[in-house]
């Protein structure tokens, strides 16, 4: 009896000894690099691939949506242009355009002289010359006229000399006092601002 004891008591110590040596080998591998709990092969071929896939496809989402963007308002830019270059090509002029360059050019210059006086169309004599203040726009229509003086031509940022003829449909302004132009045979001009035809 007292060996069937000894023998029962061995035995369980003996199991209880074994499942601590079990579950320690078995602690000390979990999480571990041979048997992470994650292990590295998920996070390089599903984990990785995933998060890249859906990061390229949300920048390539993002792109699309910016080049949308952007071609409808390149379009509308050159439809803008294209209409404005037909306006000045037929001898249409856009007014109100050719004020704000005028305005802009001139306060670029340092000068806020630019006339808020409303256009008009004149006719000056053949020999006429006229004599414009600062910040006057003027646009011949018809004719021929020639720079007294120095004007600025916005059409294309040209600074005319005195005795420079003066191109058809371009917008020119005067920066200061004395400037102006002259016309041999006569021209029609529009023009804003305060002038005087001698």
């Amino acid at each position: 009896m007292k060996n069937k004891r000894w023998t029962i008591w061995l035995t369980c110590t003996l199991v209880a000894v074994l499942m601590v040596a079990g579950l320690g080998v078995i602690a000390a591998e979990y999480g571990s690099q041979s048997d992470p709990l994650v292990t590295l092969s998920y996070i390089e071929e599903v984990l990785l691939p995933n998060t890249k896939e859906s990061v390229d496809e949300q920048i390539e989402e993002a792109l699309e949506e910016y080049e949308d963007l952007l071609s409808e308002q390149s379009d509308d830019l050159e439809e803008y242009i294209d209409d404005k270059l037909r306006s000045f090509a037929s001898g249409d002029v856009d007014e109100e355009l050719i004020e704000e360059i005028a305005k802009q050019i001139v306060a670029a210059g340092g000068s806020s002289s630019v006339s808020n006086a409303p256009w008009a169309v004149i006719t000056v004599p053949a020999g006429a010359t006229v004599a414009c203040e600062p910040g006057v726009q003027a646009v011949v229509r018809s004719g021929q006229a020639a720079c007294v003086s120095g004007m600025v031509d916005l059409s294309n940022g040209e600074t005319l000399g005195n005795g420079k003829k003066l191109a058809l449909n371009h917008m020119y302004v005067t920066d200061a006092a004395g400037q102006g132009f002259t016309s041999a045979q006569g021209c029609t001009v529009l023009i804003s601002g305060g002038y005087t035809v001698q």
